[in-house]
């Protein structure tokens, strides 16, 4: 294959450069260790451990400490309204839901599990709804592009998602919970391990009866979910020189939505529902090639599927699977790393389709090669960054990216930075070949992005102030007459987030502020009431969160919630009201083996939307039993 050969030759290229690059002797000056520890080591930025302390790009860690004192219900709920963060969801839980960070698109931020992407080969998007807290050790936010060390679908930033992990000597918990709406859930988890091998599982169940999915649904029915599933992992040390880990992960979801179509139905109906699942399944093995020579190699697979059924019947089933590949080298300098990688990815789909109007997939696979360099100096008081990747898709063609970043060390404590970035999302396979009208001639939308930040990190207090700017061009838009999608917009997107805490033996506390303006700066004539300096639809000019949580004795916390948003255009030309809620919650550590807990969601009981025409929790109650062994 043509693409083939010149990705390869341009991975030749690119090495040579980036080992080209000399290696200074380190200087004296060093930023202050962080007083989190271990807590502070992300890998998601750069890939590659790191404190982030050493990273450029904006990024937040939620550990596992983090979710179980937050007693969340998903993924979405622990996401929400972080620092450039606005999730909508359609309904009750296990419905569909989009991410927007920094204001792009939904299918603008990758998301990882373990390393495996897991946005679907049809939409873009990922199925946040589909993940479970229960096996999740820690969630890694990254903001801005990070095409250059990742590829494809990385404009708005990148979230990974780890599993629990395994830790010595043998443990286990089980999690019993009820809540209003006939909600319960299980949750078990088991480790077993020495210093060499661990290993870990968990098996979880949540149901209940939800709400009523739709505002215009009088009926009083409810729309509930189930979900089920398990996750395990397993890592050992082979040699001092040599180890390895795998991780695993299924679940299984079906859910209960309004406002669908039944084949020839004129009018919609509110029987509907959504039954699949999502499973990945990743492996790394690391070799110390040299004392300063570290190798990983990669492989992951994803699966998802997604079965409509309206008014009983079976309207459509979707699959997306996906294999990947990679060997990444990592070479520590006296003052810094540099990086070489090379990945491959392939990824494919199954459709079916009762509807009389569906066709088939013209094309229903694609492979992706990616090459990429990296490279991490400190030069006394100064820090640089830069990377560099090709990437070669089998149906839209190439894209080279590219990022460059710089900080100043003001003090110890405090430093001064700027950043420049591209990035690039392929068009989806539904856009490209799709069943129901599609464009085989997309081009990538493709994104310039400009940051200034300044950051404050000492003992227990940080903070961070970034603003920046996006230009994302070639967006693709669907003509209004025949639905088919084109390459004609751009926007613009600018904006200001204010984040910080403070970690202390009693009091941990963590303040996001986001102010955008996610700009359409051209817009087809064909798509009706949008015209230049539109807000980008479902976004919100400004929102925030504040978790506060509180230890008052050694065995009794108390905690709460504060999220809020600004108004969002809503399809058609509505507007969605903006909203303040306010989550409490608390725990008692009984005995080392007892701990009880209760929360309380909504507490005001505050009716508002997520998107126009969708309902929303109302206030919920709920509590449950930890046992640990």
């Amino acid at each position: 294959m043509n693409y083939q050969k010149r990705a390869i030759a341009a991975g030749v290229a690119m090495a040579a450069a980036v080992v080209a690059l000399p290696a200074q002797a380190q200087s004296a000056f060093q930023p202050a260790p962080s007083a989190r520890g271990l807590d502070d080591i992300q890998v998601t930025a750069n890939r590659l451990p790191q404190s982030q302390t050493d990273v450029l790009a904006s990024t937040t860690i939620i550990d596992r400490d983090e979710i179980e004192r937050s007693q969340a219900d998903s993924v979405i709920d622990l996401l929400q309204n972080r620092a450039g963060i606005e999730l909508t969801q359609s309904g009750s839980p296990g419905t569909t839901s989009s991410l927007f960070l920094r204001g792009s698109e939904s299918d603008h931020t990758l998301v990882l599990v373990d390393g495996v992407r897991i946005n679907s080969a049809t939409s873009g998007g990922a199925s946040l709804e589909f993940l479970p807290v229960e096996a999740i050790e820690r969630i890694e936010i990254v903001r801005g592009p990070r095409a250059a060390a990742y590829g494809a679908d990385a404009i708005g930033g990148v979230i990974q998602i780890f599993t629990r992990r395994g830790g010595q000597g043998t443990h286990a918990a089980l999690d019993l919970r009820v809540g209003e709406d006939s909600t319960t859930k299980q949750n078990l988890f088991v480790t077993t391990g020495d210093t060499d091998t661990r290993l870990n599982a968990s098996l979880f169940h949540r149901d209940g009866d939800g709400f009523n999915a739709t505002t215009a649904d009088n009926s009083g029915e409810r729309d509930g979910f189930e979900r089920s599933g398990g996750q395990i992992g397993l890592s050992h040390r082979f040699t001092d020189r040599v180890s390895g880990d795998f991780q695993a992960l299924r679940q299984n979801i079906d859910t209960e939505y309004d406002n669908c179509y039944p084949v020839n139905a004129l009018t919609p109906v509110n029987d509907c529902r959504t039954k699949g699942y999502l499973q990945t399944f990743g492996g790394k093995v690391d070799v110390a090639l040299d004392s300063d020579w570290q190798m990983a190699i990669t492989a992951g697979h994803f699966d998802e599927q997604r079965e409509e059924r309206y008014a009983g019947d079976r309207y459509s089933t979707t699959e997306s699977h996906r294999n990947e590949l990679g060997i990444q080298h990592n070479f520590t300098r006296d003052n810094g790393v540099d990086t070489l990688g090379v990945d491959y990815r392939q990824e494919s789909l199954d459709f079916d389709s009762a509807s009389p109007y569906a066709g088939d997939y013209a094309k229903d696979s694609r492979e992706n090669y990616g090459i990429y360099g990296m490279m991490q100096r400190q030069y006394g008081a100064h820090e640089l960054t830069g990377a560099l990747r090709y990437d070669d898709d089998s149906r839209f063609g190439d894209e080279t990216t590219g990022s460059v970043g710089y900080a100043y060390h003001l003090t110890t404590y405090q430093r001064l930075g700027a950043s420049f970035g591209t990035a690039f999302k392929a068009p989806n396979l539904i856009d490209l070949y799709g069943p129901y009208g599609n464009n085989p001639d997309l081009d990538a939308e493709t994104s310039k992005n400009v940051e200034l930040f300044w950051s404050f990190d000492r003992d227990a207090w940080s903070a961070r102030v970034s603003a920046f700017e996006n230009r994302i061009d070639d967006l693709i838009a669907y003509d209004s007459v025949t639905y088919l999608p084109y390459n004609v917009d751009e926007a613009r997107i600018r904006g200001v987030e204010l984040s910080g805490g403070w970690q202390g033996e009693r009091l941990s506390t963590r303040l996001a502020i986001t102010f955008q303006d996610p700009e359409v700066r051209q817009w087809s004539d064909d798509y009706a009431g949008v015209e230049k300096g539109d807000r980008l639809l479902q976004r919100a000019n400004r929102f925030a969160r504040w978790d506060v949580d509180y230890r008052i004795l050694p065995v009794w916390s108390v905690g709460t919630t504060l999220s809020a948003s600004g108004d969002r255009t809503a399809y058609g030309g509505d507007t969605t009201a903006g909203y303040g809620v306010v989550d409490l919650r608390t725990a008692w550590q009984v005995t080392s083996e007892v701990e009880l807990s209760a929360k309380l969601e909504n507490a005001f009981d505050k009716d508002y939307a997520l998107v126009d025409g969708y309902n929303t929790q109302d206030r919920y109650v709920e509590a449950g039993v930890k046992l640990s062994f």
